[in-house]
């Protein structure tokens, strides 16, 4: 009896717990022209407040240099080609010392990893990639920090940009 009862308490925890956290997405949007030959970013993010700002912040400060962004969530990144953009931002959450297993697959598996630029929150996680050619800025999610940090992210796109010849 005593199990059972511990067993649907459990459930009772679990189930709100797993889809409060999976029903949580970014909703992908687009801005700019997706035929384009320059200029064209992705970012990818996790649904928080934090990096709701973070991302507007990066495409007004982008303003009318990039001819293209899309904004998708961390799970969709295994249906984007890295060939297809000039430059990749992904905003990332990190938990228990890792990021989003998704995250790190797309991180590994990207040919140029030159033109990623990578950020990830967290209180005391400071997870890094393993490759030195990643731009990684880690981060609490400090809302007062959302300007600066998004101004810098935004620069570091458009010289990864200028670097290939582009706006």
């Amino acid at each position: 009896m005593q199990l059972r009862l511990m067993g649907s308490c459990l459930l009772i925890i679990y189930f709100p717990a797993f889809f409060g956290c999976t029903l949580k997405t970014v909703d992908t949007t687009e801005a700019g022209n997706r035929d384009s030959l320059k200029g064209k970013v992705l970012i990818a993010t996790q649904k928080s407040e934090f990096k709701r700002t973070i991302v507007s912040e990066i495409r007004d400060n982008l303003g009318d240099n990039v001819f293209y962004v899309k904004v998708v969530d961390v799970k969709w990144l295994p249906n984007e080609s890295t060939d297809d953009f000039n430059a990749i931002v992904i905003l990332n959450r990190c938990m228990a010392g890792r990021p989003d297993p998704r995250v790190e697959s797309f991180v590994d598996d990207m040919p140029d990893k030159k033109k990623l630029i990578l950020l990830t929150t967290g209180r005391l996680d400071s997870w890094k990639p393993d490759s030195s050619e990643i731009d990684a800025v880690s981060s609490a999610s400090t809302m007062s920090e959302t300007t600066p940090l998004a101004r810098s992210i935004a620069d570091k796109v458009m010289n990864i940009i200028e670097a290939q010849g582009n706006p």
